[in-house]
């Protein structure tokens, strides 16, 4: 759904350990047996030199089937982070590259470097909402004790552009999976 980029809004390296793209590559497609595991090909990733490709080949395909990803600390998903526009305007927007919030860098850099924000790349590439909203499916998925309030929040707060994941209630087919820490009461 998303990739971090480098200074010059170039995919950060592939052996970097934040790279998605590395990510899929050492604990997915490495654990497939060669004979099933897709093609090379067929391995997506949005490309910040090329952002038109995932939503002319989604448009091509006839649509995705499912869509899966969490839910960050200011609600977004993918990094689509929030923004101050009208919600039919934010369902709108396609594959971009953009600037990472600052809490979100802040989060992560806690969750995946140790709290080395300086470490923490500027800019990404993601898919836009319009992409995941367009799936027949959506399904998120939470494990993080701070998930407790952004879960509630996307359930049942006001859909906004400010809190972006609530854009997800207005998916006939849309669901939350949490882990036990996370359905506990936020306070």
């Amino acid at each position: 759904m998303d990739e971090y980029l480098n200074d010059n809004k170039q995919w950060i390296d592939i052996n970097h350990r934040l790279s998605f793209r590395g990510f899929m590559a050492r604990t997915v497609y490495s654990n497939i047996k060669p004979t099933l595991v897709m093609p090379d090909e067929q391995r997506i990733f949005p490309d910040p030199n090329n952002i038109t490709y995932i939503p002319n080949l989604i448009e091509e395909l006839g649509g995705v089937d499912i869509a899966f990803g969490g839910i960050g600390i200011n609600g977004h998903i993918a990094f689509n982070e929030p923004q101050d526009i009208p919600i039919d305007e934010f369902a709108q927007l396609k594959t971009r590259v953009r600037e990472i919030a600052q809490e979100t860098r802040a989060m992560n850099s806690v969750s995946d470097l140790g709290g080395a924000i300086n470490a923490m790349p500027k800019w990404c590439v993601t898919v836009g909402i319009k992409e995941i909203l367009g799936a027949k499916k959506i399904r998120l998925y939470c494990f993080r004790d701070w998930h407790r309030a952004v879960v509630r929040q996307a359930a049942y707060g006001e859909v906004s552009s400010q809190f972006p994941v609530t854009i997800v209630q207005t998916h006939p087919d849309a669901a939350i999976t949490v882990t036990a820490n996370v359905a506990q009461p936020a306070f």
